[in-house]
């Protein structure tokens, strides 16, 4: 142990103090208190301004941004049911010895790379069944581009990527780049099954120019686009797109296009060969938007898109600001559940992502809880506990036929498809409704909120919802690393939650890099800093394994896990054990208190720890 960091024994220690005493959990409705106590803080109390906890730095994303930036040119042959492009993408050299392209095609309708060039150097490439490798050429370049030319065949069938009933739907239809964790390892593109969404993705700058027939309307991932014609039979349109986990179009000779504005920042272009069902999509959508603003802040996009496929294609699908349903919705009214299932994707998955074949229960589970706000403010309370009652019933059957699955279970390790949605869809929007309950939907709009200003343009899981749950809460929370954990046959329980304390000496707010908390109703503070700001002298004694303190006319030791403190050579029980947070040495307030003898005041309601470098009579000198 140097210099007060603490060693794996005592980070083993310090986690199960925290997050394993029952004394310690605050548990609800003890965070309605505390939420009460935030608020006041909010609205001007004491501690209040601008929120002084929030300045954390963000839990890295699951993809190391490379900036990438793709320049695409290409053409659509419609007779032949083909695309043809060249693209360059430029983007920061990873420092890998190999790159990775992410192709994602069918097994039966292959996308050809033709070459890949650097510096109009061709390259030799290997061609895998998802992904093209090739050696680095980059050298100690900082930034560098690829050229590549490709073709891909357009099925003719009503797949993800395809086209059916003259309406063609481009999705994965070019050559993307690879996605690094942030040790820069490469990501294996999962498997696919036959069910939900397994594509890793990374956010990227776009400047599309496609070429199709002249009379075809598109809509894509970055609005209309502008239209230059080419000739007597050809068009182009060109996008630039900022920002965005990929580019998608979709459009047909026989589509309807009507745009509606919502606000001065945001359009939303509807695509139909229907224009009765355009008006039906523009009821929904009126509805839909302003009630997902609200729950989570404004798209920090300026173009989306919904687009209505021909029946028999595929059921319905989020890509980047667009959200594609089929015709066949119509029937039974499933596009009044579906389609604002998709239009909450643009939030979930598009503005904020996460790696679809290990987390998708965060998505799919936000956005079947979106339907039950749309359907609250359409329709009223009684539709949205019908639903809320029928994932309740999903649940109960998840628990009897599949116990010993999880929310966080990847997306090929499933048995069947209905443990897949019962998991991610249903279970996975009761995860998020039990902690709605909890903290009142206030506190849950504030959270989410968050998590779209901290994370917009991010690659997410559990760890990064949990650090946005205790920005919101003013404290540390621990919620959605545990419950995605815990079998399907364990009920959701009560967030963790460690309030942080304001603290204020003589007389100035003061905020550590660690921040004042409760623990077990004991104020702790960060002794390094706290003790720095009070004059003490705080140094780690190597032949004794302590913590020297020095100060005051006072000098003391402490042990990291003990409760007792030697001061002046006698000992003092301090009540509670020192503790370590990440990293930091924390001591309750009696420590500075009663052993350095300094003035304190603890007010619980305020939640504030006030000290004085004035001297008191100390306890320990007594």
């Amino acid at each position: 142990m140097k210099k007060i960091q603490q060693t794996s024994l005592l980070v083993c220690l310090t986690i199960l103090i925290l997050f394993g005493s029952a004394g310690f959990i605050l548990y609800w409705p003890n965070i309605a208190q505390q939420l009460a106590v935030s608020a006041n803080h909010s609205a001007g109390g004491e501690p209040g301004g601008a929120d002084p906890f929030s300045y954390d730095p963000p839990v890295p994303s699951y993809v190391k941004n490379l900036h990438p930036s793709y320049t695409i040119q290409a053409e659509l042959h419609t007779s032949d049911a083909q695309i043809s492009g060249k693209m360059t993408i430029a983007f920061d050299n990873p420092k890998t010895k190999d790159l990775r392209l992410y192709v994602y095609d069918y097994t039966w309708n292959r996308m050809m790379v033709k070459s890949i060039r650097y510096k109009d150097k061709p390259l030799s490439f290997e061609r895998g069944t998802s992904m093209v490798t090739l050696a680095n050429p980059f050298g100690s370049e900082v930034r560098g581009t690829l050229s590549i030319e490709f073709e891909n065949p357009v099925p003719r069938r009503g797949t993800r990527y395809g086209v059916k009933d003259d309406i063609w739907t481009l999705t994965t239809w070019y050559p993307m780049l690879g996605a690094q964790n942030q040790a820069g390892k490469w990501y294996d593109p999962p498997l696919r099954v036959d069910y939900g969404d397994p594509f890793v993705y990374q956010y990227a700058d776009y400047d599309v120019s496609f070429v199709s027939p002249k009379g075809y309307n598109w809509v894509s991932s970055w609005g209309r686009g502008s239209s230059t014609a080419l000739d007597d039979s050809r068009q182009q349109i060109r996008y630039q797109g900022k920002k965005l986990l990929n580019f998608a179009l979709v459009g047909s000779p026989l589509y309807q296009v009507e745009t509606v504005q919502f606000g001065p920042n945001l359009s939303v272009d509807i695509a139909s060969v229907d224009k009765g069902n355009i008006e039906r999509i523009k009821t929904i959508a009126r509805s839909v938007f302003p009630t997902y603003a609200d729950w989570y802040g404004d798209l920090p996009y300026p173009h989306v898109a919904i687009a209505e496929t021909s029946t028999g294609t595929t059921y319905a699908m989020e890509y980047a600001n667009m959200a594609i349903f089929k015709r066949d919705m119509y029937v039974r009214n499933l596009i009044d559940h579906w389609l604002p299932h998709e239009i909450a994707h643009l939030w979930w998955y598009n503005s904020v992502a996460t790696l679809e074949a290990s987390h998708g229960w965060l998505d799919e589970g936000l956005v079947e809880l979106s339907v039950v706000h749309y359907l609250q403010n359409r329709y009223g309370s009684q539709a949205a506990s019908a639903l809320l009652a029928e994932y309740e019933r999903d649940a109960q059957r998840l628990r009897e036929r599949y116990p010993a699955g999880k929310l966080d279970k990847p997306l090929q390790q499933f048995a069947t498809e209905e443990e897949f949605h019962l998991t991610w869809y249903s279970r996975g929007a009761l995860l998020f409704d039990n902690l709605r309950r909890q903290i009142g939907d206030d506190a849950y709009k504030r959270f989410l909120h968050r998590v779209q200003q901290n994370y917009h343009g991010n690659v997410i899981g559990a760890a990064h919802l949990d650090q946005a749950l205790g920005q919101t809460l003013r404290g540390e929370a621990v919620y959605f690393q545990t419950y995605t954990q815990a079998s399907n046959a364990a009920a959701f329980g009560p967030v963790r939650f460690e309030p942080y304390v304001t603290t204020f000496i003589n007389g100035m707010s003061y905020y550590p890099s660690i921040p004042a908390r409760l623990t077990n109703g004991t104020p702790y503070l960060p002794l390094r800093e706290i003790g720095g700001r009070m004059g003490l002298a705080v140094e780690w004694d190597k032949a004794k394994q302590r913590i020297q303190v020095s100060g005051n006319g006072i000098t003391a030791s402490l042990k990291e896990g003990e409760p007792i403190a030697l001061v002046n050579g006698k000992q003092f029980n301090l009540g509670k054990p020192v503790l370590a947070v990440k990293g930091k040495t924390m001591v309750p307030l009696s420590f500075f208190g009663q052993v350095m003898a300094f003035e304190t005041r603890y007010d619980e309601h305020e939640r504030t720890v006030k000290l004085f470098t004035r001297k008191v009579s100390g306890k320990a000198e007594e």
